[in-house]
């Protein structure tokens, strides 16, 4: 099965977790410093995202596992058994690693929000083609405008994407300033952060009304 999907070129990590949990106890400092990178190897390997796997979902040769983590492989077998006793780590019949606590603490909020989103979309009049325009409500706008958000996602993994989106809302919620078309607005942000990333000029990237085109400054709601 082919990857369906651009990995992160980050993840989040349970802080109270690292510092206080049982991992501390179970592993060395050098274990825990594999366990760590093994949570950094299963978003990026792989079809599925807390997986250590290949792209067939069939599980990886454990010297290959630990050549990708710089480590022996009789330490990654260390850590993969008191994981896996730990509750932490399961292995199924093709061989593949799962992260069992992975995908609780990669979720979202917009994750957390999309069943409720879906079923108010699904909720909403169906419009005819002909009457899409005027019958778009602010609730379906903000519903295809953050649907938008997650597709443009995966082409921006070298930014910070979650931080610049709080920045674009915060920007627009200020004063009087609204959006014509908040898709094109969105994507000139992101290109203009990227190129703000790439001259590294430091700092916080914010968007002027200057920079923007004349039709983005023109009144409407998200």
């Amino acid at each position: 099965m082919a990857r369906g999907r651009k990995p992160r070129t980050w993840i989040k990590v349970d802080c109270e977790g690292i510092l206080r949990g049982s991992v501390n106890y179970l592993l060395t400092l050098e274990g825990q410093a594999i366990w760590v990178k093994m949570i950094a190897l299963s978003e990026v390997c792989g079809g599925r995202p807390g997986y250590i796997e290949d792209n067939n979902e069939q599980g990886l040769p454990r010297d290959y596992i630990a050549h990708e983590l710089h480590c022996g492989v009789e330490l990654l077998e260390t850590v993969i058994e008191r994981m896996s006793g730990d509750g932490a780590v399961k292995l199924n019949g093709s061989g593949s690693i799962q992260l069992v606590n992975f995908h609780h603490y990669q979720f979202s909020e917009y994750d957390r929000q999309k069943p409720y989103r879906d079923k108010k979309k699904a909720e909403l009049p169906i419009a005819k083609p002909t009457e899409i325009k005027e019958k778009a409500t602010p609730e379906r706008k903000k519903i295809d405008f953050e649907e938008y958000v997650e597709e443009l996602r995966p082409e921006y993994t070298d930014l910070n994407f979650d931080n610049e989106i709080k920045k674009f809302h915060l920007y627009w919620s200020e004063g009087n300033r609204k959006l014509q078309r908040p898709k094109l607005a969105l994507k000139n942000w992101m290109d203009k952060a990227r190129e703000f990333k790439q001259e590294g000029k430091g700092g916080t990237h914010q968007q002027r009304p200057r920079q923007l085109p004349k039709q983005y400054t023109q009144p409407d709601d998200l």
